[in-house]
């Protein structure tokens, strides 16, 4: 888990970057021998080529680590992973979403998968393990200020609805599916709807910083495998209105 700086020196100047793929300075002096450029990379339109993806996802884990999250910068991305900033921006629609996807991937390297036997006792697990990454290191500082950066644009909260929340509520989903697939809660239980207030509560706690308490998991698990257990069906309060279809379909490409 990496730790970002608390603070930088007062008399540190901002660092110039220049970028040979996107525009170069014909005036620019060059005393020491210039670096290889990196190798180009196949072409593949809005879909992510895995290499490309990999080598942005760790520039962008290496310019976090040194510079911390308010100076983290597309720029230095670009420059460290050897594109071009359109790339990055073809995939991520901006510098939060790709913090986001920083922090996911450090997230999910720490996550262990449900056991899979008792659905209250797998939701609380889950809730201990990622409640317990908020409370250390970064990760939480990290999750608090990229939330409060993406609920303010209308593109960056549409990332969260429509990328990063189901992608992480697939985590939670696991157990969901364990218990009805041994029918410990009935087949047809609105899943999505408790993965929404389980989640909704996670952040709230995650908010307002109230993550020490290691029995409210507990509390919160078997609450909410009670209120599966009793079957909460889908209704059609809980479908998505045609406005809300519409604005799916929206998604930026390649995701």
């Amino acid at each position: 888990m990496f730790r970002l700086p608390t603070s930088l020196p007062p008399d540190r100047p901002p660092t110039p970057y220049l970028f040979a793929c996107e525009e170069v300075s014909l005036n620019r002096l060059s005393p020491m021998p210039r670096k290889k450029s990196a190798p180009a990379r196949p072409r593949t339109g809005n879909r992510r080529n895995p290499l490309l993806h990999q080598a942005i996802i760790a520039a962008a884990t290496e310019v976090l680590a040194k510079e911390g999250p308010t100076r983290f910068t597309i720029e230095a991305v670009a420059k460290l992973a050897g594109c071009g900033k359109p790339t990055i921006y073809r995939w991520w629609p901006s510098r939060s979403a790709l913090l986001l996807e920083v922090y996911d991937q450090v997230i999910q390297k720490e996550l262990s998968p449900p056991d899979g036997k008792d659905l209250a006792k797998d939701i609380a697990a889950a809730l201990k393990q990622i409640w317990g990454l908020w409370r250390k290191d970064s990760s939480g500082s990290l999750y608090r200020l990229i939330i409060s950066e993406m609920m303010l644009e209308e593109e960056g909260a549409r990332y969260l609805r429509e990328v990063f929340i189901p992608r992480r509520q697939a985590f939670t989903t696991l157990a969901f599916q364990a218990a009805k697939d041994r029918g410990e809660i009935p087949p047809g239980t609105d899943i999505k709807f408790l993965l929404d207030l389980l989640y909704g509560y996670s952040m709230f706690r995650l908010i307002t910083r109230e993550l020490y308490d290691d029995q409210i998991p507990d509390r919160v698990g078997a609450t909410i495998a009670r209120m599966a257990r009793s079957g909460i069906p889908n209704s059609a309060g809980t479908q998505r209105s045609p406005r809300t279809k519409a604005k799916t379909s929206l998604l930026m490409p390649g995701q």
